[in-house]
């Protein structure tokens, strides 16, 4: 069985170990698709879009020939981005995205793929992660919502205010073990 646990847990302390906080939420998760590139066949980029009125998504995911890229709604919240994030990065990671041909396309992906504005190269799109009735997907989906929702309960930890605090390092082990001792010949 897949584990979205294991996969996530492991990318953020692989990702937290790159940055030093305190990070901005976009910018950790930039760092998370940085990270999760070298581990697949192709880099995964990450495109914050203001989606157009009326569409029914907030996340998407595309893949061309040579990058994944993973488009989040700029207007969510920043805990709501990495729910969306994490869904569509777990999309990329289980390998359940979809091959489509352009009359088969959802209508909100193909709302998307119509945009000449961004400088996401969506002609060039092959598959995507898109909503689909079947049992398959339904798995897939349940899989991705998993990992959206393990990354969005990692944010306050890694972007929110104790991040930097809640981060042991040599010299806070040290200091911490040392007043426990009643810095007994520590420093």
């Amino acid at each position: 069985m897949r584990s979205p646990k294991r996969f996530l847990d492991r990318l953020v302390r692989d990702t937290a170990r790159t940055l030093t906080p305190p990070v901005r939420p976009e910018a950790f998760l930039h760092a998370v698709c940085a990270t999760l590139g070298p581990q697949l066949d192709r880099p995964v980029r990450l495109k914050f879009v203001g989606f157009p009125p009326g569409l029914d998504i907030s996340g998407a995911t595309f893949a061309l020939d040579d990058a994944y890229v993973v488009v989040v709604e700029e207007r969510a919240p920043d805990e709501h981005k990495f729910v969306i994030a994490g869904h569509e990065i777990g999309h990329i990671h289980f390998r359940t995205l979809d091959v489509h041909q352009p009359a088969g396309i959802p209508a909100a992906a193909r709302r998307l793929l119509a945009r000449a504005d961004e400088d996401v190269p969506w002609a060039r799109v092959v598959a995507l992660a898109a909503r689909s009735p079947t049992t398959a997907a339904a798995e897939a989906e349940w899989e991705a919502e998993e990992c959206g929702l393990r990354l969005a309960a990692k944010f306050r930890r890694v972007v929110g205010p104790g991040a930097a605090a809640g981060r042991t390092t040599q010299d806070t082990l040290t200091g911490r073990l040392s007043s426990s001792l009643g810095n007994i010949g520590g420093p």
